[in-house]
């Protein structure tokens, strides 16, 4: 699968290209600094992780490419499971 552009967003000033697309048999996503790309492995292609929990994890090395991979998975971790929570309790009122 070619990268299928999905939107773009700017990141520390610059425009950034979002969407599907090879990310590598071990990664559900990735972070292309140079080409300002964010990546990010479609369902069928075998994610493991919610498309949410990716995508927050690769903005946030795009965002701050200075944090250690550790908390960068640990934020993405705890924002997905937030979103589906407030996601759930939307929907049921």
């Amino acid at each position: 699968m070619s990268f299928k552009r999905v939107c773009s967003a700017m990141i520390n000033g610059k425009r950034w290209q979002v969407g599907f697309g090879v990310a590598g048999h071990d990664n559900d996503g990735l972070c292309h600094y140079d080409k300002r790309k964010i990546v990010v492995k479609a369902l069928h292609n075998g994610r493991t992780r919610s498309l949410e929990e990716v995508t927050i994890h690769e903005i946030a090395h795009a965002v701050m490419p200075q944090i250690d991979e550790p908390t960068i998975l640990h934020l993405a971790e705890v924002c997905a499971v937030v979103l589906d929570k407030m996601k759930a309790s939307e929907g049921s009122k």
